[in-house]
């Protein structure tokens, strides 16, 4: 599993491409998935491997029965955009994604472990500020991290 760590500012092209920093590049290859995160006004970039991951626990779910499972998956695969890193390390991002996370011209990559988040500047600035250090601790506990 490849774990991505740390922020990386970028800027979107005017068509809506960003450029991978190179060691970040290093770690991904062929193609990448992109879908707008059902809690925050942002976006989730999923290496292949884990996009599949993901995939396969979603086709689990009892989508002809439960209408939650049946919700999630269609957001989650009808709002994703599956794209090919090209060769100068660009990721194209469609309308839609963009105006879903209300980006401007400035974004953050922000490691996330097994994805990275992609905000607007300015909205990640805000969510970082209004970190809940309470919230966290509760996080650890409950799921018992030893951090």
């Amino acid at each position: 599993m490849i774990s991505f760590l740390g922020e990386y500012p970028r800027q979107l092209d005017e068509r809506g491409r960003f450029i991978l920093p190179a060691k970040i590049r290093e770690k991904l290859s062929g193609t990448v998935y992109i879908a707008p995160s059902p809690i925050d006004e942002c976006l989730n970039l999923y290496p292949e491997e884990e996009w599949q991951t993901i995939a396969e626990k979603v086709s689990a779910l009892p989508t002809v029965t439960n209408r939650s499972a049946a919700a999630l998956q269609r957001r989650l695969f009808g709002k994703a955009m599956s794209c090919e890193i090209d060769k100068q390390g660009r990721i194209p991002l469609n309308e839609d994604l963009i105006n879903h996370a209300g980006m401007t011209k400035d974004i953050v990559l922000v490691g996330v472990n097994s994805k990275f988040e992609i905000w607007d500047s300015e909205k990640w600035r805000k969510a970082d500020s209004a970190f809940d250090t309470d919230m966290m601790l509760e996080g650890i506990s409950e799921y018992e991290i030893r951090i």
